[in-house]
């Protein structure tokens, strides 16, 4: 474990390690959507497949509702590094004061599931995490897992977290 962070720490040295800059300025009044009462729902699914086919499930882990504001999907998009799951992410710049404000959360139960109920319609950034160590192994595997989905009034939007 120790070589990785050691080869994560030259790596940064040598890059410099600046933290990738937001271009898109975060405006409060894009996000305020997401504490408004609505009709419309998420029933979600996390998980990852292990590399011999064993699912693993983000039981316990907390998920996060973010609006998909130009500045959260930047924001993310750059952490990520244009993928949907990533073991150790990005350096970006901090966040504004307010923007961890505007945002909801739930708990992933034992089956790997999760609702965000009573949402505004809209564009969402659904994330979470997902990690587990091997027998006999010091290393973790995993990662964080987003995704973007659109919620309707009346209507109930499927997510599955699985970086894919």
């Amino acid at each position: 474990m120790w070589r990785i962070y050691l080869a994560a720490l030259i790596g940064c040295a040598m890059a410099g390690c600046h933290p990738v800059h937001i271009s898109s300025d975060f405006v409060p009044a894009e996000a305020a959507h997401v504490f408004k009462e609505g009709r419309g729902r998420i029933d979600g699914q996390a998980f990852l497949r292990r590399d011999y086919g064993r699912l693993v499930t983000g039981a316990g882990e907390r998920v996060f509702l973010f609006p998909a504001t130009r500045y959260a999907v930047e924001r993310f998009s750059a952490m990520f590094g244009g993928e949907l799951r990533s073991y150790f992410g990005n350096d970006v710049e901090p966040t504004p004061a307010s923007y961890l404000h505007f945002r909801r959360e739930t708990k992933v139960d034992m089956t790997g599931k999760f609702t965000f109920e009573k949402l505004w319609p809209g564009r969402y950034i659904v994330a979470t995490r997902i990690y587990w160590r091997e027998p006999r192994s010091y290393l973790t595997h995993g990662g964080a897992v987003y995704d973007v989905v659109e919620v309707k009034p009346d209507e109930t939007t499927a997510v599955i977290l699985s970086g894919k």
